[in-house]
């Protein structure tokens, strides 16, 4: 799917992945306005952005909540409720 600036929208394919992980470990994180350029992405930086810090950085966990997480979620819920802030 094409924006009216001939930015690329949509799903990301593969290669789109693997050219963004490899700016970001020779870069690294940051000036993301830079990135799709020095990346060879038609996307724009926010989507660069988003793609990095919600699928592809390493530490980003997959997968259900440990068996500890769960409880410590429960407690704090018992504790907190629904709070506002």
């Amino acid at each position: 799917m094409e924006h009216s600036f001939g930015v690329r929208k949509g799903a990301w394919t593969e290669e789109e992945d693997i050219l963004l992980r490899q700016c970001v470990e020779n870069y690294g994180e940051g000036q993301w306005f830079q990135i799709p350029h020095r990346a060879g992405l038609n996307r724009c930086r926010k989507s660069c952005r988003m793609r990095w810090l919600n699928y592809l950085k390493p530490n980003v966990k997959r997968g259900g909540f440990a068996a500890d997480e769960v409880d410590l979620i429960i407690r704090l819920h018992k504790l907190l409720r629904n709070r506002q802030v």
